[in-house]
């Protein structure tokens, strides 16, 4: 019996061995033209290494709406131009980032439903490199609830919004356009968003912040229908040197174009640039 039990015991010990090398680090490659599924990696890893650090390879056209819950230094990343598309008929975000540190995601293009395009909240860290994000649907990027995400140069359009940033989020863009966004192509409410050299051109309006920070330096504001630059109230504003022209103006039915109403009242609104 003892001979059984010591024996028992180093085969317990070289599988746990084993299973620590392996939460080093993973790699999986996901074939969505070959009907394997990125939910399933994701299961796999939040089972058996949710600190990571993980690799998700993705090529083809992925179909889904994923999540990603408490887990940290995972990367989603495809070299050859992978998409992600809603499957929920618009009823749910493309993926959903939550409670999660150092979330990569890059070079995909992210197809909205009617929706949001990707969700970064709960105090998650996300980093979105070299997406193309794109509606129809509410937000291209959701970010709230303390979150912090860096965009780098991705393509974030034709949505109602293209992010929408609030509840003390910070986020930081980078060499971003912004465009196509039938509402405002930022807004900032009781947030910070700062951006170097990004582009907030062809959307109904440049920029809304509010009750937060807001930053810009270098890019452009331009060629937006109505406001280039709308701050309300309790907002600081710094500038240093972003284009801003060629924007409609100021009209009397400028509410309108900020949805919900009731957070962005005309009656705070204290500047706007065109």
């Amino acid at each position: 019996m003892r001979q059984g039990a010591r024996f028992l015991a180093l085969f317990l010990l070289g599988v746990l061995g084993a299973a620590g090398q392996y939460a080093q680090a993973a790699t999986y490659n996901v074939d969505c033209d070959k009907n394997e599924h990125i939910g399933k990696a994701l299961r796999v890893l939040a089972s058996a290494n949710p600190q990571g650090p993980n690799t998700i390879n993705v090529t083809g056209v992925c179909r889904g709406n994923f999540v990603i819950q408490s887990m940290d230094r995972l990367t989603l990343i495809t070299k050859n131009g992978a998409s992600l598309t809603d499957r929920s008929g618009g009823t749910l975000p493309v993926v959903d980032i939550e409670d999660s540190q150092k979330v990569t995601l890059q070079g995909f293009t992210i197809n909205g439903g009617g929706e949001r395009g990707v969700v970064c909240s709960t105090a998650s860290i996300c980093y979105l490199t070299g997406n193309t994000i794109q509606g129809p649907g509410s937000f291209g990027v959701n970010v709230g609830n303390g979150a912090r995400a860096f965009f780098e140069s991705n393509v974030i359009q034709n949505w109602g919004r293209g992010s929408f940033i609030s509840g003390g989020a910070q986020v930081f863009s980078s060499n971003d356009v912004f465009q196509g966004n039938s509402g405002s192509a930022i807004v900032v409410l009781g947030a910070i968003f700062d951006s170097f050299n990004s582009t907030f051109d062809h959307n109904g309006v440049g920029i809304d912040a509010g009750g937060g920070g807001l930053g810009i330096t270098g890019g452009s504001v331009s060629n937006n229908s109505f406001e280039g630059i709308r701050l309300l109230g309790n907002v600081s504003a710094g500038f240093g040197g972003p284009t801003i022209t060629g924007n409609g103006g100021v009209v009397s039915t400028w509410k309108t174009a900020l949805s919900p109403a009731s957070l962005l009242p005309a009656s705070r609104a204290t500047l706007a640039w065109t």
